[in-house]
């Protein structure tokens, strides 16, 4: 069972240098960071502390998460950001989870007794309501459909055939996993303060996306 780390960054030095020396070598096969082109550091910060960086293919966030997928060839794939919200922790409580047989396990940043310390009002009724259109479209029982922590294997990940380059990509995954009746876990858990660097989602685009994405995975279910 060979596990690599994906790791997306545009210009994410602060969060580089504060939570990247928190996670454990030894809880992977490998980890490799997909850089979106940065200019602030970020790159040879990480090449600092002996992580293998990689230039994004394309542009977008879900365009970084092929460019890794297409890079490795391990068994399982983590996805997972070190912008501050997300918990290093999280990392060995997926792995350990995805050995039961799961093809993806998620860390919901909403489940009963999460502590969200970075979305606001909307944000977090916009997730919520998001995860409730998945689920009432395509039978799910998510509490959070777009969080980028999460553990899919290779299988899985070939079987939704990933194609969102952009904000959507994570939703993708959620959605085209509950069409595949792929079996799926969330751990709840919480979502931290960003660390330095700028916020890449616009909320009112990104929604727009997102339901757009929505009602063309309905129409297409096959897709």
């Amino acid at each position: 069972m060979s596990i690599d780390l994906i790791i997306p960054t545009l210009n994410e030095i602060d969060g580089i240098k504060t939570v990247m020396p928190k996670i454990n070598k030894n809880w992977v096969d490998h980890i490799v960071i997909i850089d979106g082109g940065s200019t602030d550091g970020t790159i040879e910060e990480a090449q600092k502390q002996g992580f293998e960086v990689i230039p994004q293919i394309g542009k977008g966030h879900g365009a970084a998460l092929l460019t890794g997928v297409n890079y490795t060839k391990s068994d399982f794939l983590i996805l997972w950001s070190p912008d501050g919200n997300h918990e290093p922790e999280e990392i060995p409580k997926l792995i350990e989870k995805i050995k039961e047989g799961y093809d993806q396990v998620l860390i919901s940043r909403f489940g009963k007794g999460s502590i969200n310390e970075d979305a606001g009002f909307f944000d977090s009724f916009g997730n919520k309501m998001f995860a409730f259109l998945t689920n009432v479209f395509f039978g799910g029982k998510w509490t959070d459909s777009l969080n980028e922590s999460r553990i899919i294997s290779r299988k899985a990940m070939m079987d939704i055939k990933f194609d969102a380059l952009k904000m959507n990509s994570t939703q993708q995954m959620s959605i085209r996993g509950l069409k595949r009746k792929q079996k799926i876990y969330e751990i709840v858990g919480n979502e931290g303060e960003r660390i330095g660097g700028q916020r890449k989602m616009s909320p009112i685009p990104v929604g727009a996306l997102l339901s757009k994405s929505i009602i063309k995975e309905f129409i297409f279910w096959n897709r």
